[in-house]
């Protein structure tokens, strides 16, 4: 079977931590992904559910009331002029940790 390649983007510690799992299974990513694609293929589908996390409701800006959403808007601006802010690196490491992945 003639063999093609192709080429995905993802944050540089992401795929540093794939790596060590794949090498942790034995496989290199080239591996994984070929199994994820046969078996995508296969369930025509992904193989795996696709959903928010139940820790994290959210109420779509479009279903909030005037009030609701300058309430949002004013508790976030409340929380940048009290230093209550973190950078957007400590943010996902943070959700890393508290999701595991």
């Amino acid at each position: 079977m003639a063999q093609t390649t192709i080429s995905i983007r993802m944050d540089e510690n992401l795929k540093k931590q794939l790596e060590w799992l794949c090498s942790e299974l034995g496989m290199n990513i080239t591996t994984a992904m070929t199994i994820f694609a046969k078996t995508a293929v296969r369930v025509r589908g992904i193989p795996f559910d696709l959903k928010l996390a139940p820790s994290m409701p959210r109420k779509a800006m479009e279903d909030m009331t005037k009030e609701e959403l300058d309430a949002k808007i004013q508790a976030g601006m409340d929380a940048v002029a009290t230093g209550r802010v973190r950078s957007a690196k400590e943010a996902f490491r943070d959700m890393q940790r508290k999701h595991n992945v």
